[in-house]
């Protein structure tokens, strides 16, 4: 493993705290759609499942953006369980929920300490005018540069959007390490582009799946690298 020289960091769920909304969207949607009888959770698993195989099934050339992944993906799950309802305003109802989004606690100080060392960068499946994106600008995060979904016209796990971070930090892949919550986006994706790799198990209870490779680091907060990095 060569030396550590910059920093990638995914966007939701390891900066940005998205709480539980998608739940709460979920509940919504079944609720408007007189749908009280589904089980919540196996629909937002569901979901989860279908947003996650559209998205990645994606070939080159066939770039959809995020927002239009999630309305795509919410009609098949609708279909699959016999709810009428209207995806798009489904959609939009959870995107909202965003608005109220914040970043979790120790971020701002931790990158602070961390870009004093290291360039920071973002590498993340988000479009250009998500919420998450803009608050970020906001916050004026000591980040050099965001690699979107949109921008790169790919998605992590796929290498191409690895590929355009490391365009930008002009360094080899075993000098980044990337951080991130997702084991296939952000673990497999990393390891694939030959990064070294932090998987941010919150809350620490959850399991590697299989076929995905061990990561080089398991972190429950941010506020860890600091000792990886000292």
């Amino acid at each position: 493993m060569r030396k550590i020289k910059t920093l990638s960091f995914d966007m939701y769920r390891t900066l940005i705290d998205t709480k539980d909304f998608h739940e709460q969207a979920v509940d919504e949607i079944l609720r408007k759609s007189n749908a009280d009888s589904i089980d919540p959770s196996k629909f937002h698993s569901r979901w989860d499942e279908i947003y996650d195989e559209f998205y990645m099934a994606l070939g080159e050339g066939d770039f959809m953006r995020l927002y239009d992944v999630s309305v795509e993906s919410l009609r098949q799950t609708l279909k699959e369980f016999r709810i009428d309802g209207d995806p798009k305003a489904g959609v939009e109802m959870w995107l909202t929920k965003y608005e109220k989004a914040d970043l979790f606690p120790e971020v701002e100080e931790v990158l602070k300490i961390l870009s004093e060392k290291y360039p920071i960068i973002i590498t993340s499946n988000v479009d250009n005018d998500d919420f998450g994106y803009a608050m970020l600008q906001k916050k004026n995060l000591p980040v050099s540069d965001v690699v979107t979904s949109e921008s790169s016209k790919s998605y992590k796990p796929n290498g191409k959007i690895f590929e355009d971070a490391l365009l930008i930090l002009q360094c080899q892949p075993d000098e980044v390490l990337h951080i991130g919550d997702s084991q296939t986006a952000d673990v497999l994706g990393g390891n694939k582009a030959g990064m070294i790799t932090a998987w941010l198990s919150r809350p620490p209870t959850k399991k590697l799946k299989e076929g995905i490779p061990t990561p080089d680091y398991e972190i429950q907060s941010l506020r860890d690298l600091l000792g990886i990095l000292s």
